[in-house]
């Protein structure tokens, strides 16, 4: 890792006394509440949300307290300090376009905050704030302005006077404490949910000691906003937006890290800060650049400090996002940021890969802090790298198509994104849509399903699709689209079940009946015993049926399960569609790439066999028949009529535990070989398993699958211990290296946690399957495939257990065959006939165990079969066409006469491996014609030796005589050195072929007749 001086690149910018680096700014923070307050230090989070898809990147120090607020799950500490990576590149908090127009607003930046959870209140939180800027940051009085909160009238909130006279206290003058309403001085967290007033801390960075208190929250440059605290102790409620006390008050502040550095260094920008200045010298160092000035507007000339300022800025937020392990593909924001940048680099600054060399200093600043910059740098520039290459391929494709488009209608030029890969065919199939329905004109609004469609087919972004409207002077059903959202989630959860308003229906009338939830939490009730897995049998009860989309409950579903007449005609009617609701099940649903249980509901009279579970909104529907139970008091302790005894197919768990934990260990053997993987899906089976994934344009190789195996199956030789762990989001955040699918929302708590970990290979991964209790159970680990579409689409395909051995077995006893065969054909004691027959027998086999599950064979044996095999079709092919060469040119032989001095000859079988060129290339000193005829078609080739040319005599002259015969027209280049020459004729029929080839060859026998005499040409003199 290359390193930089941060603090010296600005030394010429400050005195030496005054200097205080942005480091040390940052420990000062923390130290101030954990040695003189004791906090706890509490690290940052990742960018990426984890358990909100509303927003694409955490955007405040709170995000990761939220549960805590909420009420989920206790703090780790009444008392925490945090400096934490914060994002805001979209959404209501977007300051995207407003970077490098201004001196302080960026996509990324630092929150520092500290917090009470039921602790200290609003007294000591406003004390300690200001006891730290007047203190240890040396930030005069004077020159602070306070906001509270006014009160609101609409919602019964009285003035916060509580707060005004705190600071009166602590000594700030009431002309500088000053009310604001709902807008700037109360915290929500959403729609609901925590709550409460906050104040604010403003400073003057102009250091006036004249009143500037009418410049507050005005936006005025002079008068910044440093420091908010919240003060939660209020709960808003859904339903009426009323608002109530909370039992425990909260402490949440916030502190721009950044404007706290502008103000400490003496600077008017951040960008003239320690943590901008490095990036600056960066880029002057690798690029023709001018020195960056720090002009605005019209004074900066070309735009080159705007541009500075852009690149730096992402190029912080860019190294950020990477080493936090968001991956571009999932996050279009991120890639269009990414490929800002990318053109920015290239366009402005002129200097490829310019943005690679600036995440080293972006991890150079900020290592200190957040360590997993510097620990991750690898992977961001694996993904940089990748991100480069795309970008470029882009450019030269669909790029291209667009600017064709802009030309046409220069409106296009303002959609922003316009390297969105789906963007080109998504406006194609807009403008079909809007031709087709005029309505959508006349309302003015772009509809949700249309929105939808446009995100769906073609993954454009809403912002992207909202700027495509406006060029067509409509607006966007934005509500639409997320309801479109939603119906879309719902489907994706309902499988099998075929009737989407159904199962809608279906959900609301178990709402509404206040039916419970399933707990589903017995199937992970299970014991390793005996060599084998145990897994008891679950008394429940029915509680609905849904049969061919009708809803059957309470009474009603009581006399379909009691009544016989009506379980003939209903339940046992093998066309009927039916699913049952249990209050508590173990069948695993679908869920987690993890395919379900199969098995039964034992109930009085019938059983349910069960084909599939589906898991929509915590009710888990079972799917399948019921079968009349035949088997007298199978369960006698079955009292009520809605009783009933479930059984899982042991058989099926067992496999998909075996199958699911070799996925993990697959995912970690991937991730020891190439630098960055990002899984895109997976699907654990009884038979198999399949994972998805990308290494970014690294290559996979037969060494590296041998690796892979061999590093899975060393864990399972070791039988190492598989620990499943339950934790909450904050469990989750103080853990480290853990495997987490980029983009999977996870849940506050109940998180599951599957931890394999031996020395060489560790396996970190949250999941919601079922997994073996040890690696041992998992017995041999196999991939049966591997593939690859484009660059970022790779597949194996893997099995466990016995069906993984009977995969090295069948391949061993393949590759034996192989083998006998090459000790055959190096010791010649096989006719090439048997060996053509063996190999095509061969090949057979392995087509068979591509095709089907039930003949699993090992990828790499495979492999190596395939190789030996193509190394044996090349000897045979050698050996084929050593034994036609040698019956040809005997054939020819015994066909001259004795003092021919040229050959023209009819081949009576058409060569299988030899050309008619080669066959001339036989008899290369002596003039030579050949005809054969196969198919409908006539083949004609001759060549003609140097030494027998003349003006009347060459392959094209020759030729010349076999057109004429076929009467067919020959354009003749007039070539006298013409040695060579083919033709083909086609559309003959085989009796007229017989005829027409033996006039050919009589007319060209005798052509070439004339011309030779006693083996010489008769050269005619001119």
């Amino acid at each position: 890792m290359r390193k930089m001086n941060v603090p010296m690149l600005l030394r010429s910018h400050c005195t030496k006394s005054m200097y205080k680096s942005s480091n040390v700014i940052r420990k000062e923070f923390v130290d101030y509440y954990t040695k003189e307050l004791q906090h706890d230090v509490i690290h940052s989070s990742p960018v990426s949300l984890l358990n909100d898809h509303s927003t694409a990147f955490v955007n405040a120090g709170m995000n990761q307290f939220k549960g805590i607020f909420l009420g989920y799950y206790d703090p780790p500490s009444t008392r925490v300090v945090n400096s934490q990576k914060c994002i805001r590149v979209g959404g209501k908090h977007s300051d995207l376009d407003i970077v490098g127009n201004d001196t302080y607003h960026h996509t990324f930046f630092e929150m520092l905050g500290n917090w009470s959870f039921g602790d200290y209140f609003k007294e000591e939180s406003c004390r300690y704030a200001l006891d730290l800027l007047t203190g240890p940051y040396n930030i005069k009085k004077e020159f602070l302005y306070i906001t509270y909160f006014g009160g609101c009238k609409e919602l019964g909130l009285q003035p916060d006077t509580q707060c005004k006279d705190i600071w009166l206290s602590l000594g700030i003058p009431e002309n500088r404490i000053l009310p604001f309403g709902m807008k700037d001085n109360f915290w929500e967290m959403g729609l609901s949910g925590p709550c409460g007033p906050c104040t604010e801390i403003h400073v003057d960075i102009t250091k006036q000691l004249e009143n500037q208190s009418f410049k507050v929250n005005t936006g005025h440059p002079d008068i910044i906003e440093l420091w908010n605290i919240v003060f939660i102790q209020f709960n808003r409620l859904t339903d009426n937006r009323v608002i109530q006390p909370l039992s425990k008050h909260h402490i949440d502040t916030g502190m721009g890290f950044e404007r706290l550095v502008t103000l400490l260094q003496g600077k008017k920008s951040s960008y003239d800060t320690d943590l901008f200045q490095p990036l600056f010298e960066t880029i002057r160092c690798n690029t023709n650049a001018p020195e960056y000035k720090g002009t605005f507007g019209a004074y900066d000339t070309n735009g080159i400090d705007y541009a500075y300022r852009v690149l730096a800025d992402h190029a912080r937020m860019i190294t950020v996002a990477l080493c936090d392990g968001v991956i571009p593909e999932k996050n279009q924001k991120l890639r269009r940021i990414l490929r800002k940048s990318i053109d920015m680099s290239e366009n402005v600054f002129k200097k490829k890969s310019l943005l690679y060399e600036l995440t080293y200093t972006v991890a150079d600043i900020l290592g200190d802090a957040y360590p997993e910059l510097q620990n991750n740098l690898k992977q961001a520039h694996k993904i940089i790298e990748f991100e480069e290459n795309l970008y470029e391929r882009l450019c030269k494709t669909s790029g291209k198509e667009w600017k064709k488009m802009v030309a046409i209608r220069p409106e296009l030029a303002s959609i922003t994104n316009w390297m969105a890969s789906g963007l080109v065919n998504g406006y194609k199939d807009l403008q079909s849509i809007l031709k087709k329905d005029k309505t959508i004109y006349a309302s003015g609004i772009l509809p949700g399903h249309v929105l939808f469609k446009l995100f769906d087919t073609h993954g454009l972004s809403i912002e992207t699709i909202s700027e495509l409207a406006a060029v067509e002077s409509l607006q966007i059903d934005k509500k639409g689209f997320e309801k479109e959202m939603d119906k879309a989630r719902l489907k994706s959860k309902v499988g099998i079940i075929k009737n989407y308003y159904n199962i809608e229906k279906y959900l609301q009338l178990l709402t509404k009946n206040n039916i419970p939830e399933t707990d589903d939490s017995f199937k992970y009730v299970y014991k390793y015993k005996n060599d084998d897995y145990e897994f008891p049998k679950l008394r429940s009860k029915v509680i609905g049926l849904l049969v061919n989309g009708e809803i059957i409950l309470g009474e009603e579903l009581k006399t379909t399960l009691t009544n016989s007449k009506k379980n003939s005609n209903i339940l046992l009617n093998d066309k009927n569609e039916i699913d049952i609701i249990l209050n508590k099940t173990m069948f695993y649903s679908f869920e987690g790439g993890q395919q379900s249980d199969i098995g039964s509901i034992y109930l009085k009279d019938m059983i349910f066999q069960i084909s599939k579970v589906e898991k929509i909104n915590n009710y888990v529907i079972h799917s399948g028949k019921f079968v009349k139970n035949n088997l007298v008091n199978t369960y006698s302790e079955l009292e009520d009529w809605n009783d009933c005894v479930i059984c899982i197919d042991t058989n099926v768990r067992t496999s998909h535990m075996r199958n699911h934990t070799a996925t993990h260990l697959l995912n970690a053997a991937l991730r020891f070989i190439f630098p960055v993987v990002y899984q895109r899906s997976s699907l654990i089976s009884k038979d198999k398993l399949k994972f998805q994934f990308s290494s970014f344009g690294d290559k996979m190789t037969l060494t590296h699958l041998a690796k892979i195996e061999e590093l899975v199956n060393n864990v399972i030789k070791i039988n190492a211990l598989v620990e499943s762990r339950i934790i909450n989001l904050s469990q989750l955040l103080s853990e480290n290296n853990v495997t987490m699918i980029p983009g999977e929302i996870y849940p506050h708590t109940g998180i599951r946690l599957i931890d394999i970990y031996t020395n060489e290979l560790k396996s970190k991964e949250l999941c919601c399957g079922t997994h073996v209790k040890s690696t041992g159970s998992l017995e041999h680990f196999c991939i049966l495939n591997y593939s690859s579409k484009g660059a970022l689409n790779c597949t194996i395909h893997a099995t466990t257990g016995p069906l993984a051995k009977t995969a090295e077995l069948a391949g061993k006893n393949l590759l034996e065959q192989i083998v006998r065969l090459e000790n055959l054909v190096s010791t010649k004691n096989i006719k090439n006939d048997e060996l053509n027959l063996q190999i095509k027998e061969i090949k057979k086999e392995l087509q068979k165990s591509t095709d089907t599950i039930d003949l699993p064979l090992s990828y790499l044996t495979k492999e190596e079969c395939n190789a030996k095999l193509q190394n044996l079709v090349e000897i045979a092919l050698k050996q084929n066409i050593e034994t036609e060469r040698s019956s040809i040119v005997a054939e020819v032989k015994n066909s001259m006469k004795q003092k021919n001095s040229f050959i023209v000859y009819h081949l009576q079988c058409t060569p299988k491996h030899l050309s008619l060129q080669d066959i001339l290339s036989f008899f290369p000193n002596i003039p030579i014609l050949v005809i054969s005829y196969d198919n409908n078609v006539i083949k004609a080739s001759c060549s003609v030796p140097q030494e027998f040319l003349s003006d009347k005599f060459n392959a094209q002259t020759w030729m010349k005589v076999i057109f004429q015969v076929l009467n067919e027209k020959y354009n003749e280049n007039k070539d006298k050195n013409s040695l060579k020459t083919n033709a083909k004729f086609k559309n003959i029929s085989e009796q007229r072929a017989k005829k027409l080839i033996e006039i050919a060859i009589i007319a060209a026998t005798e052509y070439v007749s004339i011309l030779i005499d006693d083996k010489k040409v008769i050269t005619e003199k001119n």
